[in-house]
C-alpha cells in the first residue's frame, strides 16, 4: 500500500511539473510572439503592411489591452486602428479596460463608433443573456429588458432608437406609467437640444457674420472697423480662437500699414524738397543740375508725370538759353558804354527813352538788366523799366530777381502781381 501510494505520489508530482512547465512555454511562446509583431511592425514604414502584421497576431492570439495599444501606436491611420480593434476585441483578456484604447484615435467620432461595435453590443447581449427568457411565458422580465435596452440607448444620445424600445415596452404594459414617462422624457430632451441647437446655430450664423463683415473691412484697409467687427464676435463666441487669431491679424497689419504711411510720407517730403531744388536750379540756369535732380525725385514715384514734364521743360529751356546767347550777346565794354550814355541823360524821361532804345536793339543778360534799373531814382520809373525789359529778356523766369530793386513795398506787390499776370 505504501508502495502504491510512493507511486502515485511521483506521478501526481510528475504531471504538475509537466503541466507547469508546458504552460510557462505556452506563456513564453504567446509573449514571444507578441515580440515578433511588435518587431515586424518596427522594421518597416509601411501602413498596410504594419496592419497585416497586427491583424495576424490579433486575431490569432489571446492578448491584452496595453498589448493592442503598443501595436496601434504604429498605426497612423483611424481607420485602421478602428478595424485592428474591431477584430482583436473578442481576444481581449480584460474587456474592463478596453475603454483605454478610446485616446489612441486622433478623431473622436472614431472612439464612439469603436464603442457602439464593441462594449455597447456586448451590454446588450449580457442584458439579452442574462435572462434567457421564454418570451412568451415572462412579459415582466422582456418589459424590465426593453427599459434597461432603451436606458442604455438613450445614455448614448440615440433618441429615436431609445423611443422605439420603449414603445415596445409599451405595447407589452400599455397601462404602465413607466415606458410613457420614458418616451415624455426622451422627447422632452429632444425639444430641449432641438432648441439648443437652434439656439447655436443662430449664435453660429451671428458670429459668421460678424467674421465676414470683419473681412471686408480689413480686405479694404478699414482696420478699426474690422477690429470692432471681431469683438463683437469674441464676445459672442470667448472660447473660439478664430476672432482672436482675426484680431491679431488686423492689428498686425494695422502696424504694417502705420509703417508704410511713414515711409510714404518720407518719401514725399523727400520728393517735394528735390522739386523745389530743381527749380532753384532752372532759375539760376543751372539745367543740366535741375535736370539731374528732377531725375532722382522720378526714381522715388515713377508713375508722377510731374518730374517728367520739368526735364522737357529744363531741356528746352537750355536750348532756348543756348540759341540766346550764340545769337545776341552785349559783351561788358559795350554793355559799360550803353550804360554811361543813359546815365548822361539829363532828365529821367530821356533816360527811360534812351534806355528803351537800347533794349530794342540789343541782348541783355539778367545781370545787365539789373545794373540799368539803379540809373532811376523813382519806384515808379523803375517798376516801368523792369516791366518792358520783361518782353525783351530770355531770362524771364529769373526776373523775381528785380524785386530787391524796389525800395518800397507797394511796388514790390505791384511787380508780384506782373509777374504772376505772366
Amino acid at each position: 500500500m505504501k508502495k502504491n501510494f510512493t507511486f502515485l505520489l511521483v506521478i501526481t508530482i510528475a504531471l504538475s511539473t509537466f503541466q507547469n512547465v508546458s504552460a510557462q512555454n505556452n506563456q513564453w511562446s504567446a509573449i514571444d510572439k507578441f515580440r515578433n509583431c511588435i518587431t515586424s511592425m518596427q522594421s518597416t514604414n509601411d501602413e498596410l503592411t504594419r496592419f497585416n502584421y497586427a491583424m495576424n497576431y490579433f486575431l490569432t492570439e489571446r492578448s491584452t489591452t496595453i498589448q493592442l495599444q503598443d501595436a496601434c501606436h504604429y498605426l497612423y491611420n483611424d481607420q485602421k486602428k478602428y478595424e485592428l480593434c474591431v477584430a482583436a476585441y473578442p481576444n481581449i483578456i480584460d474587456k474592463d479596460h478596453f475603454f483605454n484604447l478610446y485616446d489612441s484615435f486622433s478623431k473622436f467620432s472614431f472612439a464612439i463608433k469603436l464603442y457602439h461595435n464593441t462594449q455597447e453590443k456586448q451590454q446588450l447581449t449580457a442584458l439579452e443573456n442574462n435572462y434567457q427568457l421564454n418570451l412568451e411565458q415572462d412579459n415582466d422580465a422582456i418589459y424590465d429588458l426593453l427599459i434597461e435596452k432603451g436606458d442604455l440607448l438613450l445614455s448614448n444620445n440615440q433618441f429615436d432608437e431609445a423611443i422605439l424600445i420603449y414603445q415596445q415596452a409599451l405595447q407589452i404594459k400599455p397601462s404602465n406609467q413607466i415606458a410613457i414617462g420614458k418616451i415624455n422624457d426622451v422627447e422632452t430632451i429632444q425639444q430641449e437640444l432641438a432648441a439648443i441647437l437652434e439656439a447655436e446655430n443662430q449664435l453660429n450664423s451671428k458670429f459668421d457674420v460678424l467674421i465676414q463683415n470683419g473681412d471686408v473691412f480689413l480686405s479694404a484697409n478699414q482696420v478699426d472697423e474690422a477690429i470692432a467687427m471681431y469683438e463683437q464676435a469674441m464676445v459672442l463666441k470667448p472660447g473660439d480662437e478664430t476672432a482672436y487669431l482675426r484680431i491679431k491679424e488686423a492689428n498686425a497689419w494695422k502696424t504694417e500699414i502705420s509703417n508704410m504711411a511713414e515711409d510714404e510720407n518720407q518719401k514725399r517730403t523727400k520728393y517735394d524738397f528735390l522739386m523745389q531744388k530743381g527749380e532753384i536750379f532752372v532759375s539760376s540756369n543751372k539745367f543740366d543740375d535741375a535736370i539731374s535732380i528732377y531725375q532722382q525725385a522720378s526714381n522715388i514715384f515713377p508713375a508722377e508725370q510731374m518730374p517728367y514734364i520739368k526735364i522737357e521743360e529744363a531741356n528746352r529751356l537750355k536750348q532756348e538759353f543756348a540759341n540766346a546767347s550764340s545769337i545776341c550777346v552785349t559783351n561788358e565794354s559795350e554793355f559799360n558804354n550803353i550804360k554811361t550814355s543813359i546815365d548822361d541823360q539829363s532828365f529821367a524821361d530821356d533816360q527811360m527813352e534812351m534806355a528803351k532804345k537800347y533794349i530794342q536793339k540789343e541782348c541783355f543778360k539778367i545781370k545787365q538788366m539789373k545794373e540799368i534799373i539803379p540809373i532811376f531814382s523813382m519806384d515808379d520809373d523803375k517798376l516801368e523799366m523792369i516791366k518792358y525789359m520783361y518782353d525783351y529778356s530770355y531770362q524771364q523766369n529769373r526776373f523775381y530777381e528785380f524785386r530787391g530793386l524796389l525800395t518800397f513795398s507797394s511796388t514790390q506787390k505791384e511787380l508780384d502781381e506782373f509777374l504772376v499776370g505772366k
